[in-house]
């Protein structure tokens, strides 16, 4: 069995350490403790015990998971197939023995490790400077490190899908996908009605929501159910695959505008 997934444990650990060689994972790890320096700037103010705690979730609510774990995602996921259709380098693995599909499960996997690694310390170490340097009040914090931890790792696998499967097939993969974090995820979620059942976020702050007790994150409006709250990214990351599958299959190898 470990000889089958060879290839593609190869491809995945060749991935992982690709996006985080150069300036790109160092960059991206600075940018993701951004909410850690704003939190610790405020321990430092004086800022301490329910004020803290609330200003924390306020900036993971705001900050940190509409802009940080997007923008982080977005910038690991694209370039795994855009960068290599761009520079025709692509061919080199249709020419192994790996399958296709194999490719795909490889470079996400390798996506999903490097992701984990620039966005779950940056949650940790808030989540400590603000339980153990900022006096909060006895069981304010219950439920949030276990919440913010699975909101921030399902939203790397949904995201990382689409955002893989826009660097295969649009050419311009970068600013559309911005477009979609930053418009849809952030417009989409004003709506009413059923509306924001389409974006990921909405499912990432619900399960927030269900998991803390007290606190500006769990008082964030949905109708989902836990269950949904989680099955929703999931489901999504899935589908998005098969379609990153059945496109590659098709024309992925193509180099941009051809």
């Amino acid at each position: 069995m470990f000889e089958r997934l060879r290839p593609l444990l190869t491809l995945a650990k060749i991935t992982l350490r690709g996006s985080l060689t150069g300036y790109r994972g160092p960059g991206l790890a600075l940018g993701a403790f951004l909410p850690v320096v704003v939190v610790a700037g405020l321990i430092l103010y004086g800022i301490t015990g329910l004020e803290l705690v609330n200003a924390y979730e306020l900036l993971v609510e705001g900050l940190f998971l509409p802009f940080v774990l997007l923008l982080v995602c977005l910038l690991l996921a694209v370039p795994l197939f855009r960068e290599e259709i761009d520079r025709e380098s692509l061919s080199y693995l249709l020419t192994r023995t790996i399958p296709k599909l194999e490719i795909i499960l490889g470079k996400y996997l390798g996506y999903l490790g490097a992701a984990l690694v620039v966005l779950i310390p940056p949650v940790v170490v808030g989540y400590g400077l603000v339980a153990v340097a900022g006096s909060p009040p006895s069981g304010l914090l219950t439920g949030v490190l276990p919440a913010l931890l699975a909101s921030t790792t399902l939203g790397i696998v949904a995201f990382g899908a689409f955002y893989l499967f826009l660097g295969l097939v649009v050419r311009e993969a970068l600013i559309v996908g911005l477009i979609y974090a930053f418009v849809w995820e952030f417009l989409i979620g004003d709506l009413t009605g059923i509306a924001p059942d389409l974006s990921i976020m909405h499912y990432l702050m619900s399960l927030s929501s269900h998991l803390i007790s007290q606190g500006p994150l769990s008082t964030y409006p949905t109708q989902l159910t836990l269950a949904q709250s989680v099955a929703g990214p999931l489901v999504f990351a899935a589908g998005i695959l098969v379609l990153t599958y059945l496109a590659f299959r098709e024309y992925g190898y193509l180099p941009a505008g051809k």
